[in-house]
């Protein structure tokens, strides 16, 4: 690989970048679900450094998901600026192969006769939105707006409006209580009041924000500019880090709605920070001979380490997990011990199934029906 920032088919900053987030995911997973409450303090600056880094860890990750939608989307344009039919199911297909993988992750009970004697919070609980059912919900919207649009212009002008919408609007959604008037499920995907980790208020606006990014990208790439996207990352990084960040760390005391995931400050302090993080790693590729070829896999092959690394850290409705095997009991040495693990493992296995897709072999191909047949054998009959 060269030192630049693509090459002939893959965007190399977008899949660093991805396997950075990854990688941060499992870290901070690990810590919340096996660390012991003793090492919380907010007195500690390493904490608190800790607790910013893991605020950014979602922003960056739905962001390069909907940077690489886009990219990988208008890849597949025809002549005519259409999808292909076979695209098109294609995408929907990955959609609803998205949003079942994060339901069945959050699944209350193994079996589906089992179900019928769940208590209302367990349901309640199942309802809780995580990134997942975020990232397939939000694709559909991304996907019914490139079906719209049709053209870079029109899409950066939309998924950009848009973005921003579901930011600035955030606030005002926060202020009612949704499950007074609404069912459970779709309170949970308007705020975090009943649970949910990531509800699309504001959290997909990180996704429109990367879509509306890809399409400039797409601009700068056919007018010879694209290696300039760490230096337009950057101004625009550094502008929302003096408008929002600095404000909100040193006179916040005079700004409302500074904390809560509805804050506008926070949102935007966080898409400053994910712009500059970006800008910064965008700049060291330029200056890079080689990345390893394990980073950019794992960047690939983002969905399976996550899914991986949430079942053994939390277990599922099948097995449990390290957090009911050892709870937040854990020092920081075997901490720091399985997070290490847990980066090898998911990464040799992402590296497996990499050298299995490009070898087209029959164990890749069909695994996933194969394991489809296992589960849904368990649902009905174990």
């Amino acid at each position: 690989m060269n030192n630049s920032l693509s090459d002939s088919k893959r965007i190399v900053l977008l899949d660093v970048m991805r396997a950075w987030a990854v990688f941060m995911m499992i870290q901070g997973h690990t810590i919340d679900a096996l660390l012991s409450n003793s090492y919380y303090s907010g007195d500690s600056l390493l904490f608190n450094i800790w607790q910013i880094n893991r605020g950014l860890t979602a922003p960056i990750f739905l962001f390069g998901s909907g940077f690489a939608y886009v990219i990988a989307t208008f890849r597949k344009m025809d002549g005519g600026g259409k999808l292909p039919a076979s695209v098109i199911f294609k995408r929907l297909r990955w959609i609803g192969v998205l949003f079942l993988i994060g339901s069945l992750m959050h699944l209350p009970a193994g079996t589906i006769s089992s179900m019928f004697s769940l208590s209302p919070e367990s349901w309640e609980r199942f309802f809780h939105v995580d990134v997942l059912r975020l990232m397939s919900v939000t694709l559909l919207g991304m996907f019914t707006l490139f079906m719209l649009a049709r053209n870079r212009r029109r899409l950066f002008t939309s998924a950009l409006s848009i973005g921003l919408g579901f930011i600035l609007i955030a606030p005002l959604i926060y202020q009612f209580d949704w499950a007074s008037f609404s069912p459970l499920w779709f309170a949970a995907w308007m705020t975090t009041a009943t649970g949910s980790w990531f509800p699309v208020f504001p959290f997909a606006g990180y996704m429109f924000l990367g879509a509306a990014g890809a399409a400039l990208y797409l601009k700068w790439q056919e007018e010879g500019r694209a290696a300039m996207l760490p230096k337009y990352y950057f101004i625009a990084g550094a502008v929302l880090f003096l408008a929002f960040f600095v404000p909100r760390e040193f006179i916040g005391w005079k700004i409302t709605h500074l904390g809560a995931s509805s804050s506008i400050w926070l949102s935007f302090s966080r898409l400053s920070l994910v712009l500059l993080l970006w800008a910064g790693v965008g700049m060291l590729l330029q200056y890079v001979k080689n990345v390893p070829r394990i980073i950019q896999i794992a960047g690939q092959h983002t969905l399976f380490i996550y899914v991986s690394h949430i079942v053994v850290l939390y277990g599922s409705a099948w097995m449990p997990g390290l957090r009911q095997t050892f709870g937040k009991t854990l020092e920081l040495g075997p901490t720091l011990m399985i997070i290490s693990l847990l980066l090898v493992s998911t990464s040799l296995a992402a590296y497996w199934m990499h050298t299995q897709k490009l070898q087209k072999s029959v164990v890749y191909r069909y695994l996933p029906y194969a394991a489809m047949v296992v589960l849904g054998t368990i649902l009905l009959f174990a």
